[in-house]
């Protein structure tokens, strides 16, 4: 069962993609795939044979379907007047260490 998804993961998608690994492999997933999702949250089941064991299914689906993804960023900030490419942590230490103000997407009023 899964209750979140990548950022960008369409659901559709991702559930006919199990269907297919399904199909092609014939694996210990029994050929039922639900899509549970209503007002309060997403969720999609995939039922198992009594012989499957839930952590290899789930380890492979990690593998082969867009269920872990993993994107780049760029982070793009103004440090001491001049632009510089910071790690994600970096943003939270230099505005304490150095005062300046830390808002991605924040334009200047000059």
């Amino acid at each position: 069962m899964a209750t979140e998804i990548p950022y960008q993961v369409n659901k559709a998608k991702l559930i006919e993609k199990i269907a297919e690994l399904v199909r092609k492999r014939g694996s210990t997933v029994s050929p039922t795939c639900r899509d549970e999702s209503d007002r309060e949250g997403m969720r999609v089941v995939v039922d198992l044979k009594k012989d499957a064991v839930a952590e290899v299914v789930m380890n492979n689906l990690w593998k082969m379907t867009p269920l872990q993804e993993s994107f780049g960023i760029n982070c793009l900030a103004i440090v001491d007047g001049r632009p510089q490419t910071l790690s994600l942590s970096r943003p939270c230490n230099s505005s304490s260490s150095t005062g300046a103000t830390w808002s991605p997407g924040a334009r200047s009023s000059t």
